[in-house]
């Protein structure tokens, strides 16, 4: 597994508008949040860590099919409806505003500021899947083969 470098976040809100505004986000119980403008339901810590501020375990990272497959056996918050997110779905939770994780961390806590897998494959690349890179926010493709980070959500 990756060894996580962790930095200050930096954000600038008097250059950039918010994308991913708190006030938007519910912070249920559960250990999930519910995103009132989209209506999906998000795990709140990347696989891999839990607690309120998701300050136990270590992220794990996994290649896509794994992936794909830890979601869809995953039985958090008693739910079985869980799944990779599509890389529309993984921009909606981006905060331009922010950069080193370009999150809102009030909301997603500990999220490493490197790239999480979306269920969205490349056309461009039979064995290539979208991904998000939490450094900046921005999108990248990748072989499946690769190890990345995963956050569930479930809905629509």
């Amino acid at each position: 597994m990756p060894t996580l470098a962790t930095a200050a976040q930096t954000c600038r809100p008097a250059d950039i508008a918010e994308s991913a505004p708190a006030a938007r986000f519910v912070i249920n119980s559960d250990g999930t949040v519910t995103d009132s403008s989209t209506g999906l339901i998000w795990k709140r810590c990347s696989e891999g860590l839990s607690g309120a501020k998701c300050e136990d375990g270590a992220a794990k990272t996994y290649n896509w099919k794994e992936a794909k497959k830890a979601a869809e056996t995953s039985k958090f918050a008693g739910r079985n409806d869980w799944r990779l997110p599509t890389i529309k779905e993984l921009d909606t939770i981006v905060e331009f505003q922010c950069s080193m994780p370009a999150v809102n961390q009030a909301v997603f806590p500990a999220t490493p500021a490197l790239n999480f897998w979306s269920s969205s494959r490349y056309s461009g690349y039979s064995n290539g899947a979208w991904n998000l890179n939490f450094n900046d926010g921005g999108r990248d493709t990748c072989s499946m083969n690769y190890s990345l980070y995963v956050r569930l959500v479930r809905g629509k």
